[in-house]
């Protein structure tokens, strides 16, 4: 007979004989081809050592040969070749202190399955289970039998259950729920899962029998799946839309099941029901309102902002500056996707198709309105208007109110509106209203220069009563027998210093005279009340009339016409003058001041008697007046100026004795292009 080693060595299982410290005593052939050790290499090591058994499984086994003298189960072992592997094993203890023997057989393969069919389990239990999805699992077997029957007797199965919808009914009622998800009691049922697992008939109406006879022609023609629209009812009667899809895996067909899955779209169809609604309303709104409006894709643009902002570009103006070409790329990445009616009439376009396109060719008369436009919605802007010139496509020039919409600041999609709305005839009535607003004014600048005949004559009659006595003593000079070339130069300096002043008289007259286009300029308001003062002071000195002037240094400038702002200034302190003539103390105050870095404020003050109060409400109005002669054009001119320039005036009594006029005007920003 063989040794007990030659007899270990004939088994198929791994046979390991250890001592109770646990080292190797017997090792078979079946060890050294599971473990990839030799019998030389594995006796006399520990066996965990020499294995690796996982440390949180060697106490358990350990424990129970110590107990019970018997253990079986799972250990995860390396290998020699270092692979892990999970072996069963059976322990024996001989004794209380004999050796132990361990069988054992590597099941990695099989636990592998055996996991990889826990984990397809559990993953189908919670899918089935857990999803905010109605699955219900069906048993098919009887309508297979049904339909099996009708195959054999050379049934039409189309038309049979599109003329036999009774036989439909039968299959429906023949299909029996195995079993369904919470979310189908909850969708379906009223709250007993149980009550539910019985025919599919209460929760198939009539109006949907044709899905359920295409799902078993489909399952019939060998299909994945049928999914589809519909209509279903709950177990009380209440319909709802849902999708409906029924899978046909052959491993289930083949034992007469299915799995169909339900979901509730009936608040999705109510959405989708009032978002075409929309669509339609906005449609007919978008191509049927009497303003020209353009729906512009800048989502091209908008990444390349995005990607400048990245880069630390925070100035698109100066940024247009150093980069000219970059306005010509961004206008252009600007596409126009559909146009109104409106929009082609405006354009004079043959319809809305030919503006559709790159959206330069719309803005090519304001290229820097529409870099404004560009650097508001750079810098976030969700909006931005101007007027502005355009040029239609059969070359007229037209004027326009431009606004652009940018959804895109909102984090939407940069695909937004921008509306054009044709302002020609209000442009060119207020260039009328503008003509004969400047008449006005001319008409009350000489209206007042009549006023300062007396001044103006005796300012002129000065510098030309010198010029005369200048005139006659050089004669006399001249007709001695020795002339005094001295004293006749410097009475011909005179003079010429005289001449002088006349000419510069008559200048100041002639600007206040003068009926031209006001221009506007960035102008300081101190140097505007400076100019006034020089014109007024003949006429102060004649009637006696102090003038003091408190004007703020540093005053941002504002953006006006001179002429006109001096006419708002000399037309006030006239009115002052002619308010104190009945006055013991006469005193003219101007000042300006600053208001908060906005605006530039002004007032002219009097000691006067004040207004009456039944004529603060009127004083503004055209033709109202309470001098005798007056035209009632001054201060109403006055208003119109002030209010041209983006100000406003107003009048008020003085506690003291005497009225004030005050008014405010924007400060002057530079706007970049």
């Amino acid at each position: 007979m063989g040794t007990a080693g030659d007899i270990l060595d004939l088994l198929q299982e791994s046979v390991v004989v250890r001592s109770p410290d646990g080292t190797i005593r017997k090792w078979n052939k079946a060890s050294e081809a599971l473990y990839g050790w030799t019998g030389a290499d594995a006796e006399g090591r520990p066996i965990h050592d020499l294995l690796k058994t996982r440390r949180e499984q060697i106490e358990p086994l350990e424990a129970a040969l110590r107990d019970s003298h018997r253990w079986e189960g799972d250990v995860v072992r390396r290998r020699a070749d270092g692979m892990l592997i999970t072996v069963h094993v059976r322990c024996t203890r001989r004794g209380d202190d004999g050796d132990l023997v361990e069988t054992g057989v590597e099941v990695s393969a099989q636990r592998r399955l055996e996991d990889a069919l826990n984990r397809a389990e559990h993953r189908y239990y919670n899918v089935f289970q857990a999803m905010a999805v109605s699955f219900w699992e069906l048993d098919f077997t009887p309508v297979g039998a049904m339909v099996q029957r009708l195959i054999r007797n050379g049934y039409d199965l189309p038309r049979h259950f599109a003329e036999n919808p009774a036989f439909v009914r039968d299959m429906i009622r023949a299909t029996r729920v195995i079993d369904i998800n919470d979310q189908s009691v909850q969708l379906l049922g009223r709250g007993d899962k149980r009550e539910m697992l019985t025919s599919l008939e209460p929760y198939w109406p009539a109006e949907s029998q044709h899905v359920y006879a295409e799902s078993v022609l489909a399952a019939i023609a060998g299909k994945p799946h049928y999914a589809t629209e519909t209509r279903l009812s709950s177990i009380d009667g209440r319909q709802f839309d849902v999708w409906f899809t029924a899978c046909f895996p052959p491993e289930m067909l083949a034992r007469g099941k299915l799995l169909i899955g339900i979901i509730n779209i009936s608040a999705d169809k109510k959405a989708k029901t009032a978002l075409e609604t929309s669509e339609r309303r906005y449609r007919r709104l978008f191509h049927f309102l009497p303003v020209a409006m353009v729906q512009l894709d800048r989502s091209e643009l908008a990444a390349v902002f995005a990607a400048m902002k990245a880069d630390g570009v925070d100035d698109l103006p100066g940024y247009f500056e150093t980069h000219p070409e970059f306005y010509d790329y961004a206008a252009n990445a600007i596409r126009v996707v559909e146009a109104n009616r409106r929009a082609a009439e405006l354009f004079h376009a043959k319809d809305e198709s030919q503006l559709i396109g790159p959206a330069g060719r719309l803005w090519s008369e304001s290229g820097a309105i529409i870099r404004q436009s560009m650097a508001a919605r750079f810098s976030g802007a969700a909006r931005f208007e101007s007027e502005m010139k355009i040029r239609t496509f059969d070359g007229q020039i037209c004027d326009v109110l431009y606004v652009a919409f940018f959804p895109e600041a909102f984090d939407d999609e940069a695909i937004g509106l921008s509306c054009f709305v044709d302002i020609s005839e209000r442009v060119k009535a207020q260039a009328m209203l503008a003509a004969v607003q400047a008449e006005f004014a001319h008409a009350a600048r000489v209206s007042m220069l009549g006023e300062l005949t007396a001044s103006i004559a005796h300012e002129v009659n000065q510098p030309l009563g010198a010029i005369l006595t200048n005139g006659e003593a050089a004669l006399r000079w001249l007709n001695r027998p020795e002339p005094d070339l001295a004293e006749l130069r410097a009475l011909s300096t005179r003079t010429v210093s005289d001449a002088h002043r006349a000419a510069d008289i008559i200048r100041r007259i002639r600007s206040m005279a003068t009926r031209g286009r006001p221009e506007q300029t960035p102008l300081g308001l101190n140097g505007v009340v400076e100019d006034v003062m020089l014109f007024l002071e003949p006429e102060l000195r004649r009637q006696n009339v102090e003038a003091a002037l408190h004007l703020a240094p540093d005053l941002p400038n504002v953006f006006g016409d001179r002429v006109q702002l001096q006419q708002v200034f000399a037309n006030l302190a006239v009115n002052a003058m002619q308010a104190m003539t009945q006055s013991e103390r006469r005193r003219l105050t101007i000042r300006t001041f600053g208001m908060d870095g906005r605006a530039v404020g002004a007032e002219v003050a009097d000691t006067g008697s004040g207004i009456a109060a039944e004529h603060l409400p009127c004083l503004f109005q055209s033709f109202f007046t309470t001098k005798d002669g007056g035209m009632g054009i001054g201060l109403a001119i006055c208003q119109s100026i002030v209010e041209a320039h983006g100000g406003r005036i107003e009048a008020e009594n003085i506690a003291a004795g005497g009225a004030c006029f005050r008014f405010s005007l924007p400060v002057h920003a530079e706007v970049g292009v």
